[in-house]
């Protein structure tokens, strides 16, 4: 009996090079140290910025999706520094973001796709936006199982 034809294999969240982690906040780590020590560090409030305007959100969203006040926020800009835990969201997000570009095909449009997908109620989060589940670590996972699901062609 023949086998089975094999599927091809498809990138994973882990997947993604290292060089291209942290694009979305002008952040490129040539390894997953890089990047580490980055957090440790903390980031600069502009790398924040540039999140924000690629996610689309007001000031307000952003500081809810990173899990801090608008005032804080504010705060962390004048020093020009964000505080290691909140570099580390910031870095979820921003994650999690690039990767739902690379899902909806990269790109501008793939872009502007992981954009609105991230504002829209899904039913396979209990009709929250994956923006809702992004301010923790199992909400993070679960986006990354939405968006393999979405990746390997499986609706629910």
């Amino acid at each position: 009996m023949p086998e089975p034809a094999r599927q091809p294999e498809r990138s994973s969240p882990t997947s993604i090079p290292a060089n291209v982690l942290g694009w979305s906040i002008g952040l490129r780590a040539a390894t997953p140290a890089d990047m580490i020590g980055r957090v440790q560090q903390g980031f600069s409030t502009a790398a924040l910025e540039r999140l924000r305007k690629r996610l689309g959100l007001s000031a307000e969203q952003l500081a809810k999706a990173v899990g801090t006040s608008p005032r804080t926020l504010a705060r962390r800009k004048k020093s020009g520094r964000l505080e290691v835990d909140e570099s580390d969201r910031v870095y979820r997000l921003a994650r999690l973001f690039e990767r739902a570009v690379v899902v909806f095909g990269g790109g501008k449009e793939g872009e502007d796709d992981a954009r609105r997908w991230f504002h829209l109620p899904l039913w396979s989060l209990g009709e929250k936006t994956p923006l809702d589940y992004a301010r923790t670590d199992p909400g993070a996972r679960e986006i990354e199982a939405v968006l393999d699901r979405i990746d390997y062609g499986v609706l629910g």
